[in-house]
């Protein structure tokens, strides 16, 4: 019984771990898009000299 409960533990560490690692890369994968949209989108605003682009990609997100 106590082996079933230490392998249960482990189990669930594991999956904590496994969690927290899946957050902080996705967390990380997505700040990572989000810049380099506002990179590109702030490039658009600049050669149009005007804020078209932005209202643009506001809308394609939401």
């Amino acid at each position: 019984m106590a082996d079933m409960f230490t392998d249960l533990l482990i189990y669930i560490g594991i999956g904590v771990i496994t969690f927290a690692i899946g957050m902080v890369l996705g967390y990380q994968l997505l700040v990572m898009h989000y810049t380099k949209r506002f990179l590109v989108v702030a490039k658009e605003c600049s050669d149009a000299d005007s804020v078209v682009p932005l209202v643009d990609e506001l809308a394609r997100e939401s």
